[in-house]
């Protein structure tokens, strides 16, 4: 089974909603989740909303310090992927400002007995050492429900990141080939897969990125432009990619 989970809040409500159907599109098979913050909640139309697209929602009341940190948030997040895992299944977590427009990637773990795949790069001043990106990855149940062993007893730092130190924990569970960290697109990596929206120009269009496999909206924007412009355009990313055929989209 594929069982994806969302995290995510009140201010977070329109792009999760896109979130999940774009999800929904790509992996009709899997399980979704939305997993909200107690503390913050999304507003009662916005769970119909999610749930009419699809996904299960439950609240928990873990502190996630702002941006899924710290001892408390990564214990909580990694017990929620561990918690309904079977070893075979493959668990997503995905933010809720980013678009999961293909599931070819996920379909392709069981077969290649991968352990976790998410898009990477080299810790600098380590050029053996490779961190995984956090937006989306994909681990085995296995490798979910081992984590969640050594981090209950692992001593965590005061503001560890959620994906940082889950994956880094799988990474020294599991032998480097059971281990795929791709390099994002950029310019001089014009065959990578994973990548993040331009906001900084003109010329950004949905057909540019319909063919990633992955689309964060959660890095930096121009000041001139609002947070709600997140889920406007990840919301004409999703139509393009999915249901341009239904709407006669040209971008």
């Amino acid at each position: 089974m594929i069982r994806i989970y969302l995290f995510t809040y009140a201010g977070d409500a329109e792009e999760a909603l896109v979130c999940v159907r774009c999800a929904a599109a790509a992996l009709p098979e899997a399980v979704i989740t939305v997993v909200d913050d107690e503390s913050a909640p999304i507003a009662e139309r916005a769970r119909i909303a999610l749930v009419e697209a699809g996904a299960r929602y439950r609240q928990t009341g873990w502190t996630r310090n702002g941006n899924l940190r710290g001892p408390e948030c990564v214990r909580g997040i990694i017990s929620t992927l561990a918690g309904e895992a079977e070893d075979e299944d493959v668990i997503v977590k995905i933010d809720s400002d980013t678009l999961l427009l293909s599931g070819g990637w996920i379909l392709d773990m069981q077969r290649n007995g991968l352990s976790l795949h998410a898009s990477g790069y080299q810790v600098p001043g380590h050029p053996s050492e490779r961190s995984a990106y956090g937006p989306c990855y994909a681990i085995s149940g296995r490798a979910a429900r081992l984590a969640a062993e050594e981090l209950m007893q692992a001593d965590i730092p005061a503001l560890a990141p959620e994906d940082l130190t889950i994956c880094r924990t799988i990474q020294g569970l599991f032998p480097p080939e059971q281990i795929r960290l791709d390099e994002p697109w950029t310019p001089f990596n014009r065959e990578g897969k994973w990548t993040a929206w331009n906001w900084f120009s003109i010329a950004v269009t949905p057909k540019k990125y319909a063919e990633f496999w992955m689309v964060t909206f959660g890095n930096p924007r121009p000041t001139n432009i609002p947070k709600s412009e997140r889920a406007r355009a990840m919301d004409a990313l999703y139509r393009y990619r999915f249901h341009k055929e239904e709407d006669g989209s040209s971008c």
